[in-house]
């Protein structure tokens, strides 16, 4: 598969943006929404780095956790950082370099 970041379909597909082929895979194994792949990481780790919206709302309506450490906040993506605040995510949250959302965009010169 292009675009192959993770050694799960379902990542792939979510850091790729291909929602229908992802909403089939996960609504066909509902447990596919939560599994971590080689480095820790979900479909909603995948999607939020890659800034794919559609499906962190797709993966959000499902009720996946939305605290487990990443770093997608290091990505800037202001609209997605809304969604995962308005889908209950910790605010002081720390990712696994220790730091909170707010630092990642104190360091941004965007």
């Amino acid at each position: 598969m292009e675009g192959c970041v993770s050694n799960l379909m379902v990542c792939n597909l979510a850091y790729s943006g291909k929602l229908e082929e992802l909403k089939e895979s996960i609504l066909a194994d509902k447990s596919l929404a939560t599994r971590t792949d080689q480095d820790s990481r979900t479909a909603l780790h995948w999607a939020c780095s890659a800034g794919h919206t559609e499906i962190v709302e797709f993966l959000l309506q499902l009720g996946v956790p939305v605290n487990d450490k990443d770093d997608a906040a290091s990505k800037n993506r202001h609209e997605i950082a809304v969604m995962l605040l308005e889908g209950g995510a910790n605010p002081d949250a720390k990712d696994h370099y220790e730091a909170t959302a707010m630092h990642r965009a104190a360091a941004k010169d965007t």
